[in-house]
């Protein structure tokens, strides 16, 4: 059976009023992490200013937060994908660029490489529409 190092990654822009996450989304990261379920490969901050500028850095040199993770493959998300990634970050705000391994995944796409199987199409469906979708056809 094949034994990958690493299972399948995501890139997230994962986007907040004002110039930083709050507190609670290190410690849900955290938890995450602790839990098993994802490993976080890559962290990198975001801020644009008024004027439009996009200012860039590595969360974990500049947060002194336990809940921070250590970073597996630090500056895997490179400028370009940063760039992409930040593109509709609007002015005022900032996003955490967010590379996470989903260990869930790791010993399933060893099975479906074994067995031939490849991913032909994904598609990810954000939890706020989800629960909106729900609650509006609940009954």
């Amino acid at each position: 059976m094949t034994t990958f190092d690493y299972g399948p990654i995501e890139f997230y822009a994962i986007g907040f009023d004002g110039d930083r996450p709050g507190p609670g989304v290190l410690k849900a990261l955290h938890d995450l992490v602790a839990s098993g379920t994802v490993n976080v490969l890559d962290l990198v901050f975001v801020r644009r200013s008024e004027d439009g500028e996009l200012t860039t850095m590595e969360l974990s040199d500049t947060i002194d937060d336990p809940n921070v993770p250590k970073l597996d493959l630090a500056g895997l998300a490179g400028e370009e994908d940063i760039a992409d990634l930040a593109a509709n970050v609007p002015p005022g705000a900032s996003a955490a660029i967010l590379t996470v391994e989903l260990l869930w995944a790791k010993a399933f796409s060893a099975a479906l490489f074994d067995a031939g199987g490849f991913v032909v199409a994904r598609q990810g469906v954000p939890a706020p529409l989800v629960n909106a979708y729900l609650a509006e056809h609940a009954g």
